[in-house]
């Protein structure tokens, strides 16, 4: 597995299938948020954004290499956003 790190301190980072992104991790640090948003629409409800704030952590994995972490954008709000991304 190889790893991607990166500090959001504006801006935004979008994970698309063809990226073959496999795990994510993602930190807020202390005074720092940002959001987390998915893009599939469920029951009729389209995705909105959960927040990460106050040394949050959000770790989340692929269930296969067949199915690469899809459509999900982490948008920095403040402070300092921390994320890993296996691949």
């Amino acid at each position: 597995m190889q790893i991607f790190t990166t500090t959001l301190t504006s801006g935004s980072l979008v994970l698309n299938r063809a990226d073959g992104a496999m795990v994510i991790s993602i930190q807020s640090a202390t005074g720092s948020s940002c959001l987390f948003t998915g893009n599939l629409p469920f029951k009729g409800v389209n995705p909105t954004p959960v927040t990460l704030t106050a040394s949050q952590i959000f770790n989340f994995a692929a269930s296969s290499p067949q199915s690469p972490l899809e459509g999900i954008t982490i948008t920095w709000v403040s402070g300092t956003v921390d994320i890993v991304v296996g691949f």
